[in-house]
């Protein structure tokens, strides 16, 4: 429990959340852990957010929004293969450094989701782009995402349940391989 309480405002409330996912996962993200992160009971945090869903889709927006920094970052002054070998390596290490982040990017929210369009909206875009460099025309960019998301979500979701085995980095490497290569059999 924390020695001190915090000021309590909606945005404390949820670093505390980032805190907790970041620590302990997603699941441990609840009310009375936040609470008792932030020095008070929980029917303080009522007077911020709107209960427990409420907290965890600001939490999905914000982690949302911080995967896509971390993706947009990563391809920066880069193209082709080198451009999609950053992007790959920033999902997984995103993935591996902030397991209950990024789970907390797959949360559905349905009445937010607008909201959530516009954070993944930062992945969406660096992505397209760099795969407009691979040579994939406009028509199949949406295809060539999904296939690339895919790829590299499956692989980050064994990893993080220990299914990859004894040397995950090089089966990383064949992976992004692979996706290159099938990618590149989208392009003109």
């Amino acid at each position: 429990m924390a020695t001190t309480s915090r000021r309590l405002s909606r945005q404390t409330i949820v670093d505390i959340a980032v805190e907790i996912a970041d620590q302990r996962g997603l699941a441990a993200v609840t009310l009375a852990n936040v609470a008792s992160e932030a020095g008070c009971k929980a029917p303080s945090l009522y007077n911020h957010v709107d209960g427990l869903d409420d907290l965890l889709d600001d939490l999905c927006l914000f982690t949302t929004a911080d995967f896509a920094n971390a993706l947009r970052d990563s391809v920066v002054a880069k193209v082709g293969r080198d451009a999609l070998s950053s992007y790959a390596n920033a999902w997984r290490s995103y993935v591996l450094d902030y397991p209950g982040r990024y789970q907390a990017t797959l949360r559905l929210m349905p009445g937010r989701r607008d909201e959530h369009l516009a954070a993944a909206m930062g992945m969406t875009i660096p992505a397209g782009s760099m795969l407009a460099t691979l040579g994939i025309p406009d028509h199949r960019l949406d295809d060539a995402g999904r296939a690339l998301r895919s790829g590299l979500h499956g692989f980050s979701h064994l990893e993080l349940a220990n299914n990859i085995g004894p040397d995950p980095a090089s089966s990383f490497d064949a992976v992004v391989e692979v996706l290159t290569s099938g990618l590149l059999s989208l392009a003109d």
